[in-house]
């Protein structure tokens, strides 16, 4: 016998279903558990759904269908809300519709995501990226990992997420920080639903085509309610352990500027010191490196909530989300770099380069006069060494509700959560000098540049000791947040409510660098022989296939156990070996210093210059009304806020920098260190209005008015600095602890037409006035006599953003038998900008970060006998990813699209078989810098299929 609607309801709600019975907010107010501001309605009864939208089992029992359910509670919240929002809403039993939250996040109107590991990382929204929208948990902000605030959405598990809502408009209860949007999590409530125990669970694996290896996926959920429904408990769990891989080419960059060459070919010889001239200004690429990394996700989640129903009128909610997630990556490189002067250098009209040769030992002895220059020959590098990302982050918090009357409610919300980081990894680069002319190719209008003529490059009797970094860095977010909000109802007035409250929020970043760094340069040079026992060949199969320039892929390279070649380098002996332009006596001095470092050489000690330590207080007031009429209904107010930083950390002189003979790595020589902090304050006043006119019964207009601020990162708000480079490009990059908030004045205008339950149409317009914009920028900077290019956040240009949505879902339940499974989700998004940054800082125009002119996507479904079936395409056009990024030019992503599906069988009415695709064709990433001839990455994650069985009780 199917189950009764009611089980099914109660059953898509407890355990991470759709919010049926949950109870409902007053408009445009702050729920009792935390949540962000709006209606939380319930999923639709079966009269609201209308008989097409149900099956019916046997006895004659009505149950609503999962897809059709998730979109129709999705219809709703987004049809009652009193401001612009979208949802998405879980299906069925533990079912969200992706394995990942971002990768659902992706089918609402105007949102983009960025990938990790061809997994669903971070939220583009409107062309805004996610450093410019605010994700909460349960209406909090929960702590993250990342330098900034985005919020990471692969540490979360989705099957223990009830709904996600998108607040494209503000009301004066949401918390600021949002420009692009405001995202809230939900976790279920177990009083939302009906009395006694439920259960559900879901054992399954996750596969990579890539890795070609398949790791465990398991989740489950609980729930116990008392019979009188004063008391609840819900519990929810789940294991990932996913083996990925990612193939990629890239280059770290164009320098822009005159380089030296020589006009001939590799093989002359006796050439004078004066055919080295030098070019106008043209873009040389730094590197060509070709990697693969293979990487293990492991996740665990645990999310739980209790409630009690104290009195009457006092509610009282525990609720917490847990998450440890790790990801184990070890990599291999090999890489060649290019440094000036180039033989034979070609340049198109754009002035990039497409073809050259670069010095190799050969060339040098057979041209003496030009090697009495000290010009290095090329370089080949081998890098290994594993890197790990091991995160915890959690959140706990507890609301009590209080209801004196009927019209007044007052919630108290306390919460706590942190994340911390550990970064352990190993940089050990193995090299060589080579005895041949490197040669480059842009293979203009392919898929990848070309690289050749490097000689025997798997000969272990080649290798040399270059670079060697030990780390073992970690950061801290610390937070707690105070919310105290009220709620008045008013009768017989156009006034329909007021609304006052107050926050405070404090938060802590803290990032300690460990690492080697007095000793990663011990070995610069390429003077010192590897042992060829610690040497072995490393296959790189399947690499790329398909993409044109992948045949001349280096198919084997050279690797080595990182600890074995840290251990031979550790020898007192071979640190004393004369180098690096040292006399014997110079170098056992140098050996001396070395050793009786911390650790020795290679010993992990803090780099005092990179300490962070950022701490954000935020106090904030507000109050809000509530209005409305016959068929119109809005609200307005204001939230005024106060912000204050203290920015800690450390200052280290530079004393000296000397670049390593025979090769243009830079080296720093620091003094002592001095403490240092910096304060910060400002206070933005916020004010909205939301207006909702029902046309018809059927037709919604919507109006919104916003001023928002996002502020800058914690990060972004240090005081550390940190140096780099080669002689050519010097890089520095740090912190900036006066950066102003980005601001931003809103206006939205929509249109909803609501057909059924199920199926509408949207259309909406927005206008973002930007000012005070955030970026992460790359200028130059003279310090020390020498210019470097100097990569940190600043604020910047003015401008604006603008753009178009349409949106809708149809289901086709008029069409007659098994054709009405059938239905269609969609939204397309236009996205215009202006952008007014200092022009006589660059060449080039630039958009805003993120901001894709075009995004679509849209999805076919099919529901009817037992199976579930969504088939998903997802795009969007061209990006901007940063203005000024690898060398101080602009990083950008090439259109990108990919298919998704999932399908699963009903085999009873408790057990259900599943299997979901990610990427299916298999698309690849392409990055590019300020023109798309200047190839910077095409990277290959593979596909990835999850299968196994659901079980619900």
């Amino acid at each position: 016998m199917r189950p009764s609607l009611k089980v099914c309801l109660l059953l898509g709600s407890i355990i991470a279903g759709s919010p049926a019975l949950a109870q409902v907010a007053a408009p445009g107010t702050a729920m009792q558990d935390g949540s962000a501001p709006g209606p939380v309605e319930p999923t639709p009864t079966s009269a609201e759904v209308g008989q097409d939208d149900l099956t019916t089992g046997a006895g004659g029992d009505i149950v609503v269908t999962g897809i059709r359910s998730s979109l129709a509670a999705s219809a709703r919240i987004k049809r009652d809300s009193q401001q612009i929002v979208d949802t998405i809403s879980a299906e069925d039993v533990g079912k969200f519709p992706d394995a990942n939250i971002a990768e659902s996040l992706q089918r609402i109107t105007g949102v983009a995501i960025d990938r990790s590991g061809g997994e669903g990382q971070f939220i583009t929204v409107r062309g805004l990226g996610p450093e410019f929208n605010t994700v909460l948990v349960n209406g909090r902000v929960m702590a993250t990992d990342n330098p900034g605030r985005e919020f990471s959405f692969d540490t979360l598990s989705s099957n223990m997420i009830q709904r996600t809502d998108v607040y494209k408009s503000s009301v004066p209860e949401l918390q600021e920080g949002g420009i692009g949007a405001t995202v809230n999590i939900i976790t279920a409530r177990p009083l939302d639903g009906e009395a006694g125990f439920n259960f559900a669970a879901s054992a399954g694996a996750i596969y990579d085509t890539l890795r070609d290896k398949m790791g465990p996926d398991a989740s489950a959920v609980a729930s116990w309610t008392n019979d009188s429904k004063t008391f609840g408990v819900v519990l929810s769990g789940s294991y990932t352990d996913r083996y990925s891989q990612l193939d990629f080419v890239q280059t770290e960059g164009w320098l822009f500027g005159p380089q030296q060459i020589v006009a001939g070919t590799p093989d002359q010889t006796g050439l004078p010191a004066s055919a080295v001239t030098v070019s106008d200004p043209i873009h040389t690429p730094q590197n060509v490196q070709f990697d693969r990394f293979k990487e293990r996700r492991r996740r665990i989640n645990v999310a739980g909530a209790v409630q009690a129903q104290l009195t009457d009128s006092l509610l009282l909610t525990v609720d917490g989300v847990f998450s440890d997630f790790d990801v184990f990556t070890d990599r291999n490189y090999f890489v060649t770099f290019f440094a000036q002067p180039f033989i034979g250098l070609q340049a198109d009209e754009n002035g990039t380069v497409t073809n050259f040769n670069r010095f190799g030992l050969d060339f040098l002895a057979a041209n003496p006069d030009i090697a009495a220059g000290g010009y290095p020959a090329g370089v080949i590098d081998n890098i290994t060494g594993p890197t790990h990302r091991l995160t915890q982050t959690y959140q706990v918090g507890g609301n009590l509700k209080w209801n004196p009357t009927e019209d007044v409610e007052m919630r108290l919300d306390v919460s706590k959560t942190r994340a911390t980081l550990r970064n352990p990894g190993q940089f050990v680069v193995v090299g060589a000098r080579t005895q041949t002319a490197p040669a480059f190719d842009l293979n203009k209008g392919g898929d990848l540049p070309i690289v050749s003529n490097l000689g025997d490059i798997t000969d272990p009797a080649i290798a040399t000791a270059h670079y060697l970094d030990v780390s073992n860095g970690s950061a801290r977010d610390d937070g707690q947040e105070y919310h105290f909000d009220t709620n008045y109802k008013v009768h017989d007035s156009v006034l329909r409510g007021v609304s006052i409250g107050f926050g405070y929020t404090d938060r802590q970043k803290q990032r300690f660098s460990r690492n080697n760094q007095d000793g990663q340069c011990a070995y610069c040079g390429y003077e010192i022989p590897i042992d060829p026992s610690l040497i072995q060949a490393f296959e790189l199969d399947g690499f790329l296939s398909g993409a044109s320039g992948a045949e001349s892929v280096p198919g084997q390279f050279f690797t080595y156990d990182p600890d074995a070649i840290i251990a031979y380098l550790s020898d007192p002996a071979r640190l004393a070996l004369p180098r690096s332009g040292r006399t014997a006596e110079e170098q056992a001095a140098e050996a001396a210093r070395l050793l009786a470092l911390p650790g020795g050489p290679f010993g992990v000690r803090e780099n005092l210059n990179s300490r962070l330590d950022v701490t954000e207080r935020v106090l904030a007031g507000y109050i809000s009304m509530q209005f409305g009429g016959e068929r119109w209904s809005g609200n307005a107010g204001v939230r005024v806020v106060r912000t204050q930083t203290i920015s800690r950390g450390f200052e280290l002189p530079v004393l000296a920098i000397r670049q390593t003979p025979g090769d243009d790595t830079l080296q720093y020589t620091f003094g002592e260190a001095s403490p240092i902090t910096v304060r910060n304050s400002y206070v933005n006043a916020l004010p909205s209005a939301n207006i909702k006119v029902n046309l018809t019964d059927k037709l919604i207009a919507r109006a919104a008015f916003s001023q928002t601020v996002t502020r800058p990162t914690l990060t972004d708000l240090g005081v550390d600095n940190s140096y780099g480079g080669r002689v050519s490009v010097p890089l520095s990059s740090g912190g900036n602890p006066t950066l102003e908030p980005f601001k931003s004045t809103n206006y939205d205008l929509s249109l909803e037409w609501y057909l059924s339950s199920v199926s509408y149409l949207s259309v909406g317009a927005f206008y973002k006035d930007l000012s005070d914009f955030l970026e992460l920028q790359t200028l130059p900077v003279e310090r020390f006599g020498r210019v470097f290019n100097d990569t940190r956040t600043r604020n910047g240009q003015t401008g604006n953003i603008r753009g178009v949505e349409v949106g809708g879902q149809y289901a086709f339940d008029w069409l007659p038998g098994a054709l009405s499974g059938f239905g269609v989700t969609g939204n397309y998004t236009y996205v215009a900008s202006k952008a007014e940054r200092d022009q006589a800082l660059t060449d080039y125009e630039c958009g805003y970060n993120g901001l894709s002119p075009h995004s679509a996507n849209g999805s076919l479904f099919y529901e009817k006998f037992g199976i579930s079936a969504r088939g998903s395409y997802n795009w969007r056009s061209d990006y901007l990813r940063a203005c000024r990024s690898d060398q101080g030019r602009p990083r950008n992503r090439s259109a990108y699209g990919q298919f998704d599906f999932s399908l699963a069988y009903d085999v009873t009415p408790n057990f259900q078989l599943y299997v979901q695709g990610v990427n299916v064709t298999n698309e690849r990433v392409h990055e590019w810098s300020a023109i798309e001839d200047r190839f910077l990455l095409l990277q290959d994650t593979g596909a990835r299929y999850n299968f196994g069985i659901r079980a619900k009780l």
